[in-house]
């Protein structure tokens, strides 16, 4: 029972966010702007027809390709608005919740109740996921609808993007809660993670090159310590991949032009280096992060436990 009280209060925290609102609005702003466009065989409209656009690539013959349409959901909508904009939202809006709990006067009132620190610790933590398990939520669930009711595309494998969205948001916030612990700093917190962010892309991008370029493993130290990195950060780049291929939609590269040789060249790489990504099992990729997470999890907690107040 005390748990899940702070697990509650921890949501309750971060509505009074002005954060909270602000993807609430994204939220509801995207999927009126996704309501505003129609697919009709053979080109689409905006702004409920006033402006249209002849294009043939969601359409197969004179049928719609849900497939198609649901790359451009999920790959640049979802992708865009949850997988970057919304994840820094996210940091920026629940990095102060730990610090604010480790402030004078609110740790004491915390730890006078009968809980350990550990428990109180994870309670705290599973309480920051709520934030963007709901934000998760609303804004796949109001995607969809528009997807289906507006679009006659109802793609319900698009649903396991909102689990999809709360463990990219937990690889990143272990970092956050590490941070926050050590330096009680909010702005330390949001900036280290978000350089974690980037460092963890870049690593998996750099094993790919590596990875589709075999002439470049003749770098065998450099080879062997990128592949061993990618498989001991999270894999935060695949979660976009994950989340098309659990909605059942084609790839983005398939869907991309090439109008010179060298296009056709860069085209020809992606789609390497999305098969060799397609091919691991998502048990690895998650397997191996949710492992990274629980260590700096682990880390964190005892750091806490260990701390005076």
């Amino acid at each position: 029972m005390q748990t899940w009280s702070i697990i509650i209060d921890s949501f309750r925290e971060s509505r009074d966010r002005k954060m909270f609102w602000v993807m609430l609005g994204m939220s509801l702003l995207v999927s009126l702007a996704m309501a505003c466009v129609g697919f009709e065989p053979g080109r689409v409209s905006f702004f409920f027809g006033m402006s249209e656009i002849e294009t043939s690539v969601f359409t197969l013959g004179q049928q719609i390709r849900p497939q198609a349409i649901g790359t451009v959901v999920v790959d640049f909508i979802f992708d865009l608005m949850m997988g970057h904009v919304g994840i820094i939202v996210a940091i920026i809006a629940t990095a102060g919740m730990f610090t604010s709990m480790l402030r004078h006067g609110s740790i004491e009132v915390l730890l006078a109740k009968p809980m350990s620190r550990p428990k109180l610790f994870f309670a705290r933590y599973l309480g920051t996921l709520t934030f963007i398990g709901f934000h998760g939520t609303v804004f796949v669930g109001l995607t969809f609808l528009v997807m289906g009711m507006r679009w006659g595309v109802w793609l319900p494998g698009y649903l396991l993007s909102i689990p999809l969205i709360v463990l990219l948001y937990s690889y990143l916030q272990c970092i956050s809660v590490l941070v926050a612990v050590v330096t009680r700093s909010s702005l330390t917190a949001i900036m280290l993670t978000l350089v974690a962010w980037i460092a963890f892309g870049g690593i998996q991008i750099v094993d790919d090159l590596f990875t589709d370029n075999p002439s470049w493993q003749r770098y065998q130290t450099v080879y062997a310590l990128t592949h061993t990195a990618r498989w001991v950060v999270p894999n935060t780049a695949d979660i976009s991949l994950t989340a098309r291929k659990w909605a059942g939609t084609d790839s983005v590269v398939e869907m991309m032009p090439t109008t010179t040789d060298e296009d056709q060249s860069d085209l020809n790489m992606a789609k390497r280096v999305e098969a060799a990504r397609s091919k691991i099992p998502i048990i690895y990729t998650v397997g191996s992060s949710l492992t990274f997470e629980m260590f700096v999890l682990l880390l964190a907690m005892w750091r806490f436990s260990k701390q005076d107040f």
